[in-house]
């Protein structure tokens, strides 16, 4: 069995995966995880670690090690995982993207334009459209503070991305499952903002390269190494090429996966059926047999701060109340 850690408001993302695949996945929101005394034995990954907050996020590095420690297979360790300011800043530091990125707090401003405003924990896409100049920048910074966001979710990112010779712009995506890279479909879209895609749009030359990239998997080693910057062993990729060159936009560690079952170009069904295959092998991969009892989870509080932490959090838990 695969376990999923995730939000309780995104633990359905993966119900299609089950479907396609026959993978044995089960969702676990953080919260019914942190309160758990036994957990069965199986693969653990951990997900959703750019929603948590500050305590459930430590807590989650915590039931990481004790799931370790019990001798099971985990994935994308909370203490060590890059979110996306910190993996698209570590990725330009490196080089190995060609953009940067910087917070609104920052006393830092962007240096290259164009930019667009977007949101660090929540995956809407961009808040603006691209902006040219401080000025456009300052209204719009301005216009999200009114709605309400905070400051602090605030990124400004250059724009990095290039239309293909029929103008149409095309994200690309790869899944990483522990040691297995698995491309997956494109998203094209006739305007920058290329996130969910428009069906038909790009014509069938386009839909044909895109199942090559699925049998071929020119990009595995360039994005596995985002991966590895990322200290991100599960999840999935968004990236576009510029001028030839790989440029990571995204490493989502819980996206929504489901299979296209309608497309006036069939090929388009054939790669879908394709990256599901190839999934649902990787997934099974990993898969931990069922094999053995469950897994006592050890609370080393001492009876004192047991207490303590019952009477002021009015529940029993595992987990020690928030400080």
């Amino acid at each position: 069995m695969i376990v999923l850690l995730t939000t309780r408001t995104h633990s359905r993302t993966h119900a299609a995966v089950e479907q396609q695949t026959q993978a044995r996945l089960r969702a676990l929101p953080y919260e019914r995880a942190f309160h758990a005394l036994r957990l069965p034995r199986a693969t653990y990954i951990f997900t959703d670690l750019d929603r948590l907050n500050f305590w459930d996020l430590e807590l989650a590095g915590r039931l990481y090690r004790l799931l370790a420690d019990a001798g099971l297979r985990v994935l994308n360790d909370p203490a060590r995982v890059l979110t996306r300011f910190r993996l698209l800043r570590r990725l330009f530091e490196r080089g190995a993207n060609r953009f940067e990125v910087w917070r609104v707090e920052e006393t830092r401003e962007p240096t290259r334009y164009p930019v667009f405003l977007r949101t660090e924990s929540a995956h809407r896409g961009a808040l603006s459209g691209l902006l040219h100049a401080p000025d456009e920048v300052s209204a719009e910074i301005t216009r999200a503070l009114a709605a309400g966001i905070p400051e602090r979710e605030l990124l400004l990112v250059e724009f990095r991305a290039q239309p293909l010779a029929n103008g149409i712009y095309r994200k690309l995506a790869m899944f990483r499952v522990a040691d297995r890279m698995v491309p997956t479909l494109s998203a094209h879209q006739q305007d920058w903002h290329a996130k969910i895609g428009q069906s038909g749009v790009a014509g069938q030359a386009l839909y044909d390269e895109e199942y090559r990239l699925l049998t071929e998997n020119p990009y595995r080693e360039v994005i596995r190494s985002a991966f590895d910057t990322g200290h991100t062993e599960y999840g999935r990729a968004d990236f576009g090429i510029v001028d030839g060159r790989v440029e990571v936009y995204e490493i989502n560690t819980n996206p929504w996966t489901a299979p296209v079952n309608e497309h006036p170009f069939p090929i388009r069904l054939e790669t879908s059926k394709l990256f599901f295959r190839l999934y649902g092998d990787a997934l099974r991969e990993i898969d931990t047999g069922r094999t053995g009892s469950s897994v006592r989870l050890p609370d080393k509080r001492t009876w004192r701060q047991w207490v303590g932490d019952m009477i002021a959090g009015r529940t029993l838990r595992r987990t020690p109340r928030m400080p």
